[in-house]
Formats: structure tokens, C-alpha cells, sequence
């Protein structure tokens, strides 16, 4: 299976690789909103403004006066957001964050507009190409050494925990995962693809954005190999990330109530809502959250960091289309206020 594997069916396999998008500029206020409406447990109910015929509506760029911050991160409501760049002439872009888990019309997307968001601009940025070919030399990221066994690091009983919960995985197989993969797999549920994957309105956003940019011939722009990625997620030893595979796997239904908050704070456009709730660490003590809070680090800093630098001169050019997962876009460290601190305007987008 795994040299089978392209970098997006390990999208797919594993849920960790999400996009999201930027770059609006010059599509028709009055096309159908990119985000429809969701249900109103989820969503406000309030009604945006209409907007002018010449773009869609934007916030005013939002700078925090409690803070030092040059963009309210805190404040900030939506998942898509103007860059407007401080290079004179220099076209806008949008950045739009996506959700690794659910279907368009589950997460609250038109699928229309998206696709014509993309097809508007010249350059897609997203995280990875989905296209790499899995190499046989990667396999070490997922499984533990020869001499390693997951059973022996989590324990027996949660080990057979674990193969109940994941009946598609043979017991060898699952003995020879690294935590942060059998993780993955209890937080995406399954690895089988979404029904009726081929049609716009199931398939993932991810792989709908990236078709939309190769059929139209936009230029890609990856801002990390498949190898960078699966050595952010592969960034803690196996041993100090087992104590939170093994308190997860004492309160299962913890997983599948954090996943239906992921999707209502999605569907609600409150990144930093989301973002709170994952540092929370619901379920965990002191030694599991601090292993996770070092992940962490790897998953979201360390890599913004990185993808600042690689998005600075594309953006100041402008006319991209960004597409990286949501819950890189909101914090402190998050590229929105990383962007601001670059002197580009970020506004939230309206519909």
C-alpha cells in the first residue's frame, strides 16, 4: 500500500494535509457566496451587507489595540481573508483555510465558487503537491523501528482499544504505526474515501482546488515537500507522544466531540475559537499535553515560520491564490498577524 500511495492518498489516508486559498479578486459580488449558509447552532444569523458589484465586501483591516499585535487575530471572524500588498499596483490576494475532514456542503462551501475563485487568479499556493509520488524511504516516518511495538508502548488493553476502534488495520499492522499515525487514524474515523468522491460536491476541497488550478494552467507553488511535512508530524519520539495516544484512547468519545467542534467552529468561521479549544487539551494531563504542546509546535509554528519567508516576495507580487489548512491562519504565530507584521493589510472577506 504505501508505495502506491501519492502525496494525496496520504491526504486521504491520513486527513492531516488541508489547503486553504487566497485571492478573490475580480470575481462578481453578486455569484453565489462561497460560504452558504450553516445551521444556526453553528452560524450567525446576521446578515452581511451588500456589497458593491465591482468585488465582494471586506472588513477594514483590524489592528488590536490591547495589544502590540498589528492584526486582531482574536477579533477576526471568517476563513477567508484579503492580503493586500504594500507593493504599489500590486494585486490583492485572498487566503482562504480549508478543513482537512467533511464535504463542501457539510462544511458550509459552494463548490462553484471556489473552483471560480481559482480559476480567477494566475498562481495556487498550497502546502504540498498532491501529486508526489510516496517513496519507499518515507515509511520510516509512520512506523517504529524494527525493534519498537506499539502494543508495548501504549499498553495491551489500550492496544486492543485501538483495534477495535480501527477494524480496517490488521493487529501487525497497527503494532508497527508511530502514535501519531494510529492518532490520525482514530481522528479521522476511517481512511476509505468519501462516498462519490468524483462528484464536486463530496470531494474534499483540497483536491478540488489543486484539480481546479492544473485543468486551468495556473501556476503551482508548494510551500514544503511531502518529506517536510511528514517530519513536522513525525517530530516527537514515538515513546513521548504514546502517553497521548494512551489517554485518548481512554476517552474515545473525546475524538469524535472534538471533530464535531472542529466543524461547527469551522461552519461558524471562529478560528480562534477553534484554535482555543485545541489548546485546551480536553482529556489529557499534564505530561500528555506537554507532549502535544511540543508537537504542536512542529504542526503550526515552526511551519508558519517557515512558510512566511516563502510567501512574502509571492504575495508583495500578488495575484495568488493560497490554499493552506485554517488553523495556521489564526494565533499569535498564525500567518495572518505573521503577514501584518510584513506590512500587508489583512482584512476579513465578506460574502
Amino acid at each position: 500500500m504505501a508505495t502506491a500511495l501519492t502525496a494525496r492518498g496520504w491526504q486521504g489516508w491520513n486527513g492531516v494535509l488541508v489547503l486553504c486559498c487566497s485571492l478573490l479578486a475580480g470575481a462578481p459580488a453578486a455569484a453565489r457566496p462561497l460560504l452558504q449558509s450553516a445551521p444556526a447552532s453553528a452560524v450567525s444569523t446576521k446578515q452581511p451587507a451588500a456589497a458593491s458589484t465591482s468585488a465582494p465586501s471586506t472588513q477594514a483591516p483590524s489592528t488590536s489595540a490591547a495589544t502590540d499585535e498589528p492584526f486582531n487575530w482574536r477579533a477576526a471572524r471568517g476563513v477567508l481573508f484579503r492580503i493586500h500588498s504594500p507593493q504599489p499596483g500590486a494585486a490583492d490576494s485572498l487566503l482562504f483555510g480549508t478543513i482537512h475532514i467533511g464535504a463542501p456542503a457539510e462544511l458550509g462551501l459552494d463548490p462553484q465558487r471556489v473552483g471560480d475563485a481559482v480559476r480567477g487568479q494566475h498562481t495556487l499556493i498550497n502546502e504540498v503537491d498532491g501529486n508526489t509520488p510516496w517513496q519507499k524511504s518515507y515509511d520510516r516516518y509512520r512506523f517504529l523501528a524494527p525493534e519498537q511495538s506499539l502494543a508495548r508502548l501504549i499498553g495491551g488493553v489500550e492496544f486492543i482499544e485501538l483495534g477495535t476502534l480501527l477494524p480496517e488495520h490488521s493487529g501487525r499492522q497497527l503494532d508497527r504505526f508511530k502514535p501519531w499515525v494510529a492518532m490520525t487514524l482514530l481522528e479521522e474515523g476511517q481512511d476509505a474515501p468519501l462516498p462519490n468522491a468524483g462528484d464536486a460536491q463530496h470531494r474534499s476541497i483540497d483536491d478540488m482546488v489543486e484539480e481546479v488550478a492544473h485543468t486551468h494552467g495556473l501556476k503551482l507553488v508548494h510551500l514544503e515537500t511531502l518529506e517536510d511535512q511528514l517530519a513536522a508530524l513525525d517530530c516527537m519520539p514515538a515513546a513521548d507522544y504514546a502517553v497521548v495516544l494512551q489517554q485518548r484512547l481512554a476517552e474515545p468519545q473525546e475524538l469524535r466531540a472534538e471533530t464535531e467542534r472542529s466543524l461547527a467552529f469551522y461552519r461558524a468561521g471562529d478560528l480562534p475559537g477553534w484554535l482555543a479549544d485545541i489548546d485546551a487539551m480536553h482529556g489529557l494531563d499534564a505530561q500528555a499535553q506537554g507532549a502535544e504542546r511540543r508537537a504542536q509546535r512542529c504542526l503550526l509554528e515552526q511551519r508558519n515560520a517557515r512558510w512566511i519567508e516563502e510567501l512574502e516576495p509571492l504575495l508583495r507580487a500578488g495575484g495568488c491564490f493560497v490554499a493552506v489548512g485554517a488553523i495556521h491562519l489564526t494565533g499569535k504565530d498564525g500567518l495572518l498577524v505573521g503577514l501584518a507584521r510584513r506590512g500587508f493589510a489583512v482584512s476579513a472577506q465578506t460574502w
